[in-house]
């Protein structure tokens, strides 16, 4: 998902109210726009960055309520596997890095 659908979605679900928290797990400076935005148009929702390991964003940092680095060793063992056979047969391949 790029930096411009998580905005709309994040913008979107604050004004549904379909969240208290947020967490947004980037390191993308691009999205401290949209968090203030939240921050500043509905003071009652939280949002939180979880960063990737050495992709720590001071502006983002700064945006958030909250933000963590996520650890080596828990983000290495939350990734995607190379392939995934689905029971029916098909298999799904992790996309290239960056898309």
């Amino acid at each position: 998902m790029t930096d411009v659908n998580i905005a709309v979605e994040l913008l979107g679900d604050a004004q549904d109210d379909t969240f208290d928290t947020a967490i947004i797990i980037s390191g993308d400076s691009d999205l401290s726009g949209p968090v203030n935005a939240i921050r500043q148009r509905y003071s009652d929702k939280r949002i939180v960055v979880a960063f990737p390991p050495n992709h720590v964003s001071k502006q983002l940092r700064q945006s958030a309520n909250a933000s963590f680095i996520i650890g080596r060793r828990m983000f290495s063992a939350s990734l995607f596997l190379e392939q995934v056979p689905t029971p029916g047969g098909y298999v799904i391949n992790k996309p290239p890095e960056g898309t």
